[in-house]
C-alpha cells in the first residue's frame, strides 16, 4: 500500500515511521520549505526507533490513502488543494470538525477518520519522542469500513500500531474529544505532563471536564463506545510522561487545537443547556494564554 502523510509534526512522525516499518510505502508531501527540512531525514526515539529520509512528493499522487496529519485549524487553507488532489483523506486531528468538513467538500465515499492514543513530543533539535503507546480506531465518514480501510488498518497492523475499524466513527470521535477536554486543557494550563493528572486538584479538574463533555454527548443522543474518564485515566498511564500536543503549543508560542475540542463541546453544550462551568473555565485560560479574548 502507498500512503501520503502531509503534516509531520510529532503524530505524524511516528505514524510515518512506523508504517515504513511495516513495509508501507509512505510518502512525505511537502512544499518546497518544509522539502528542504525533511530531506535530512525523519528521526523518531522512544517507543520507536527510526532514522531515514523518506520519499518527498509536492502532491499524494500515485498513493491510495492521504493521512492528514496538520493542526485542526489549518484545514480551512488546505480544502482547494485536497479536492485538486482528489485522493482519499483520513483526517487525523484532533478535536470534532475535521471530518465534517472534509465529507462537505470531498464527498462522504472520499473521507474517513483516525482517533488514536498515542502520545509523542517534538524536541527541539527536529527529532520526535514517541513517549506513549495507545490505540487507533479507524472509521468511514459514513457507513461502514471498506476493503480500502481494512487495507489500511491492516497496514498499521503491520508497523505494530494496534489499530481496529469502526462503523460508528462519530461516537469515537466524540470520546476522543471528551478525553482530550478532560486532560489536554488541564495539563497544558498547569504545565505538567498527562500522568500529573492522576492525582490531586488536577485530577478532579480532569474528571469534571470529562463529565462535562459526557453530559453533552447525552444530550444529544450520542452513543459513546466506552466510559470518557475511564479512557482518560487509561491514556494519562500510558503516556505518563507525554506532553501534550496543546501544552507544546502553548510552550512555543503557537496556536492550539482548544476550539477544535473545547471550543465545540462548549458551543454544542450551551445549545442543549448543559452546565459546564469547568470546561468554560478551561477554555477562556487557554485563549488567555494565546494572548486571545
Amino acid at each position: 500500500m502507498r500512503i501520503a502523510l502531509l503534516g509531520t509534526g510529532a503524530l505524524g512522525s511516528v505514524l510515518a515511521a512506523r508504517l515504513a516499518q511495516g513495509g508501507s510505502e509512505v510518502v512525505l508531501v511537502a512544499d518546497d520549505a518544509r522539502a528542504e527540512r525533511l530531506r535530512h531525514g525523519l528521526q523518531v526515539e522512544g517507543l520507536t526507533g527510526f532514522s531515514g529520509i523518506l520519499p518527498l512528493q509536492p502532491t499524494p499522487d500515485g498513493c491510495d490513502w492521504l493521512l492528514l496529519c496538520t493542526k485542526s485549524w489549518q484545514l480551512e487553507s488546505l480544502l482547494p488543494l485536497l479536492e485538486e488532489w482528489g485522493v482519499p483523506v483520513v483526517a487525523c486531528q484532533n478535536g470534532l470538525e475535521a471530518v465534517e468538513t472534509l465529507a462537505k467538500r470531498l464527498g462522504a465515499k472520499n473521507v474517513a477518520g483516525l482517533v488514536t492514543g498515542l502520545g509523542a513530543a517534538r524536541r527541539s533539535d527536529g527529532s520526535v519522542l514517541h513517549a506513549g503507546d495507545g490505540y487507533v480506531v479507524i472509521g468511514a465518514a459514513v457507513g461502514t469500513p471498506n476493503t480500502a480501510l481494512r487495507q489500511l488498518r491492516d497496514a498499521f497492523n503491520a508497523g505494530r500500531i494496534d489499530a481496529t475499524l469502526t462503523s460508528d466513527l462519530q461516537g469515537e470521535l466524540w470520546l476522543k474529544a471528551i478525553v482530550n477536554n478532560g486532560i489536554n486543557p488541564v495539563a497544558a494550563l498547569a504545565g505538567v505532563p498527562n500522568g500529573a493528572l492522576r492525582e490531586g486538584a488536577l485530577r478532579k479538574q480532569a474528571q469534571a471536564a470529562c463529565q462535562e463533555g459526557a453530559a453533552v454527548a447525552a444530550a444529544l443522543e450520542i452513543t459513546l463506545p466506552g466510559d470518557p474518564w475511564q479512557r482518560a485515566l487509561e491514556i494519562m498511564e500510558h503516556t505518563a510522561e507525554n506532553r501534550c500536543s496543546m501544552l507544546q503549543d502553548l510552550e512555543v508560542g503557537r496556536r492550539t487545537e482548544i476550539e477544535a475540542i473545547t471550543g465545540v463541546i462548549v458551543i454544542n453544550g450551551h445549545e442543549m443547556g448543559v452546565m459546564m462551568p469547568v470546561s468554560k473555565a478551561l477554555l477562556r485560560g487557554v485563549r488567555e494564554r494565546e494572548g486571545r479574548n
